[in-house]
């Protein structure tokens, strides 16, 4: 999955494409209207796209997609070398335990469960209740605000990303993003 962001009311006719936020993109590739945001093996983090009419990018504000819509993109980066590295983003996960965290009466551990393996969060978030199917937000993804979710640690406790509400992810809506146990393990797509 890609996270593509319209920066349009800033930046006319512009959007940010966010490949891997654990990429440390600290070396420019610029090729006609992108800008490539790279690694020291080409690995991209983020790509600025100066004309998004050019590549026929969604006018949606923030939304996921793969890179088969963004076919010119992917020839550009080809054409430069450059390498795609692709994760999911947004997932449902099933809560199994939650407890009060050790060092904090404002937090909890939950357990999720993505289909496939069980991982510890931390979060603040008081829906976040045993039995519920929510999405959460991977290392990798970025927020709606521009915020690199990454493999971390709060107080001691391993955090693997983070659960994500519908405001992070830019839509209007209150809370947290509830699924069916049908959807344990899927895209959650924007």
């Amino acid at each position: 999955m890609i996270i593509v962001n319209n920066i349009n009311n800033f930046f006319k006719n512009s959007a940010i494409v966010f490949v891997d936020s654990r990429i440390n993109g600290k070396n420019i590739v610029k090729s006609n209207d992108l800008v490539f945001f790279v690694d020291d093996k080409k690995r991209i983090q983020s790509i600025n796209v100066l004309n998004s009419d050019k590549y026929n990018l969604n006018n949606k504000k923030f939304y996921t997609t793969d890179l088969n819509s963004l076919d010119l993109i992917k020839k550009e980066a080809e054409k430069n070398g450059l390498v795609f590295e692709f994760s999911q983003k947004f997932i449902y996960v099933k809560i199994t335990k939650r407890i009060e965290h050790p060092k904090s009466n404002k937090l909890f551990i939950i357990t999720v469960n993505d289909g496939n393996k069980e991982f510890d969060l931390v979060t603040n978030t008081l829906d976040s209740e045993v039995g519920k199917v929510v999405v959460m937000a991977l290392p990798g993804s970025v927020t709606f605000a521009g915020t690199k979710v990454l493999n971390g640690k709060i107080m001691d406790i391993e955090s693997p990303g983070m659960l994500a509400g519908y405001k992070t992810l830019s839509i209007n809506k209150e809370g947290l993003i509830f699924g069916e146990e049908s959807q344990i393990g899927k895209d959650f797509i924007i």
